[in-house]
């Protein structure tokens, strides 16, 4: 027996998985974390890239004393250490609220709603300014507020707004005004009284358009222990931890490679996930995105799962069309989402699944074994085979051989998985069949 010339070029079998960003545009140390001095007491006076009465500006900022530090009471799940407090206090008689902001301070009125105090976005200094340029679908964040009041709110706000040192305005209004986009904001009560348990509470807030502007440039958040100026207790406090900006999720299949396949023969899924997966701020598990198959009639009643991936990102994994079902014309395939739970459209057509033993035998007494191939195929004719040609699905040429003889058998344990082609020779003729390596 002749030598069989090998072509083959030698494949990996991997999961493909695109890195792309999950969470979309968020706030700088979201979890408050890393801590600089920008004041004149100790080397936490402020979380960074967010800011307090410290790095305040404006005509009476050097009246204003520190009201924020770190905490290591954190909220339920945290994976960090660290929260921030915050606390109302007394100004020169005049009550200045928790306050802390992505942007700036500025204290210029000695009067709470004036309109001098204001929180604004500086867009000459980067510890200032929050770039973005779409709007979130909402926003979470946990907060522990303890108040002697159960009838003061506290209040979290985040303004999407255009190209502009925007201010928050004390009064209410914001400036200028045209440059509004999109607003997420919460007035909440106490979760305990003063001084009582350490209770939180996530907080998600939708984004809600304004208008009149709809170029989106920055975003200013502000959360404050009351949505009054100058009102709430000096006994009250607030604790905030793991802000985020949340991004509806999606998913999409892509394309499948064809519309027939042969039980047991496996195929490629890719996918693409957009949006916010397993948010990391609500100690979900994380995301599977599961490959289902619907009966022979297209029907996904009763799906049957082909193959999963845990993953938040998108990618691509590799599936089989599993033994001992039905053969059909109608099949679809579609994907489904653990976390956040979805469904995807199908693949968009009919997909024929056979069985294997189709292809063994043909009525010209020709027998291809085992099936599928794992080590070695035989080919088993009445006639004697000549030579021997096998391709792969894409028509090249992976394996050549000459023989005289009935049975000839050659090793397939280095070709990668899936349906080729073999061409038989024979004295007068020939004929072209498909087999399947697994």
């Amino acid at each position: 027996m002749k030598r069989p010339v090998l072509l083959l070029s030698l494949g990996l079998c991997f999961v493909s998985i695109v890195c792309k960003a999950q969470y979309g545009k968020q706030f700088e140390n979201r979890g408050f974390e890393s801590w600089a001095n920008f004041g004149s007491g100790n080397d936490t006076d402020e979380p960074v890239h967010w800011h307090s009465g410290m790095s305040a500006s404006g005509t009476f900022s050097g009246f204003l004393s520190k009201q924020i530090e770190p905490s290591t009471h954190v909220r339920p799940g945290s994976s960090g250490s660290k929260s921030v407090k915050m606390w109302p206090k007394s100004v020169m008689g005049v009550t200045a609220n928790g306050n802390l902001t992505c942007g700036r301070m500025n204290a210029g009125s000695m009067s709470a709603s004036g309109s001098s105090n204001y929180n604004y976005t500086q867009r000459s200094d980067n510890r200032f300014n929050t770039p973005i340029n779409t709007i979130p679908d909402s926003l979470a964040v946990w907060v522990c507020f303890r108040s002697a009041s159960a009838d003061q709110n506290a209040r979290a706000r985040a303004v999407i707004h255009g190209d502009a040192d925007f201010r928050e305005v004390a009064n209410g209004t914001f400036d200028p005004s045209d440059k509004l986009v999109a607003m997420a904001s919460r007035s909440f009560k106490r979760t305990s009284t003063s001084e009582g348990s350490y209770t939180w509470r996530r907080l998600s807030i939708p984004f809600v358009e304004q208008g009149p502007c709809h170029d989106p440039r920055y975003i200013l958040f502000t959360i404050t222990t009351n949505e009054i100026p100058g009102q709430g207790g000096t006994s009250d406090d607030m604790y905030v931890d793991d802000i985020l900006l949340i991004y509806n999720p999606s998913v999409r299949m892509g394309a499948i490679e064809k519309d027939h396949f042969m039980m047991g023969e496996s195929l490629t899924i890719p996918f693409t996930l957009e949006g916010t997966m397993s948010a990391e701020n609500l100690n979900k598990e994380a995301n599977q995105v599961i490959a289902q198959l619907s009966s022979a009639n297209g029907s996904f009643s009763t799906p049957i799962e082909l193959g999963r991936v845990t993953t938040n990102v998108s990618g691509s994994f590799n599936v089989t069309i599993p033994s001992g079902i039905f053969a059909g014309e109608h099949y679809r395939i579609r994907l489904v989402t653990t976390n956040y739970p979805m469904i995807s459209e199908d693949n968009g057509f009919d997909i024929s699944i056979q069985p294997v033993t189709e292809l063994a035998e043909s009525e010209d007494g020709f027998k291809i074994y085992p099936v599928p191939a794992k080590q070695t195929v035989h080919f088993l004719s009445e006639r004697i085979i000549k030579s021997i040609e096998i391709y792969s699905m894409s028509g090249s040429l992976v394996l050549s051989h000459q023989e005289d003889g009935n049975d000839v058998a050659l090793p397939v344990d280095s070709m990668a998985p899936g349906f080729y082609f073999v061409r038989c020779r024979f004295d007068q003729d020939e004929l072209v069949r498909k087999f399947l390596v697994n």
